[in-house]
C-alpha cells in the first residue's frame, strides 16, 4: 500500500492480495494432510477450535460450521480457559489449534498440554513452526511472502478457506444421507427472515 493510494487503487490492492494468496496456498497444501484432517475431525467424539487475535474470529466461524455435524463443538479465544479445558481433555477429543505463525507460546503449550492428556491436536498453522511441532498432525498453511501490516486480513481469509475446505470434506464422507440434516438446518432459518419482495 502506498500513503497516497485512492480508493480504486487500495481496493484493486486488496482484492489482488487475497486471490494471490488464496491461489498460491491451494497450490502448496497437501492433499494427503487434507484427508488425514479429514479423518480426525471424522473420528473425534468432541471438538475444540482455539486461536488467538487474528485468529480467534476463525475458531469462532468453525464452530458456527461444525457444529451441523451432529458433534460436540466449543469454541475459545481466551488463553485461561484454553488452558482449562486442555488440563481435562481425554482420548477422543480434538483440538484444533489455529495459528498463522505457530509461534504463540501460549498456543504451543496449550497444545502440549492437550497431547499430554491422551487428546489429539490438529495444527492449522505454518510448517516447521512450534505449533507444527507440538500437534498431532498440522495441515501446514503456506505464509505468504509479503508479511506486512496488512497480513493477518489475508491470513483470515486463508484459513477460513482451508476451514470450508474441511468442512467439505466432512459433507463428503458423509455422504447422501447427510443431507437431510443439513437441510432441515438451513431450513430452520426460513421463518427468522423477511421474504425477498418481488421487485418486479
Amino acid at each position: 500500500m502506498e500513503a497516497d493510494d485512492n480508493p480504486e487503487a487500495y481496493t484493486q490492492k486488496i482484492f489482488g492480495s487475497a486471490i494471490a494468496s488464496l491461489d498460491s496456498a491451494c497450490q502448496q497444501l497437501d492433499p494427503a494432510l487434507i484427508s488425514k484432517s479429514v479423518d480426525m475431525l471424522i473420528q473425534a467424539r468432541q471438538i475444540h477450535f482455539f486461536g488467538l487475535g487474528a485468529s480467534a474470529p476463525v475458531a469462532l466461524d468453525a464452530q458456527h460450521k461444525f457444529f451441523r455435524f451432529n458433534l460436540a463443538v466449543t469454541a475459545h479465544a481466551d488463553v485461561l480457559m484454553q488452558r482449562m479445558i486442555a488440563s481435562v481433555a481425554h482420548t477422543g477429543e480434538l483440538f484444533v489449534i489455529i495459528s498463522y505463525t505457530g509461534r504463540t507460546r501460549e498456543l504451543v503449550e496449550v497444545a502440549r498440554i492437550a497431547r499430554a492428556n491422551g487428546a489429539s491436536v490438529l495444527g492449522l498453522t505454518a510448517a516447521g513452526s512450534p505449533l507444527a511441532q507440538a500437534s498431532t498432525v498440522s495441515l501446514n498453511i503456506p505464509l505468504p511472502e509479503d508479511t506486512d501490516i496488512y497480513m493477518p486480513m489475508t491470513s483470515r481469509i486463508i484459513q477460513l478457506t482451508v476451514l470450508d475446505v474441511l468442512a467439505t470434506g466432512m459433507t463428503l464422507r458423509r455422504g447422501v444421507d447427510f443431507q437431510p440434516h443439513l437441510r432441515k438446518i438451513k431450513e430452520s432459518l426460513n421463518d427468522s427472515r423477511y421474504p425477498i419482495e418481488d421487485q418486479g
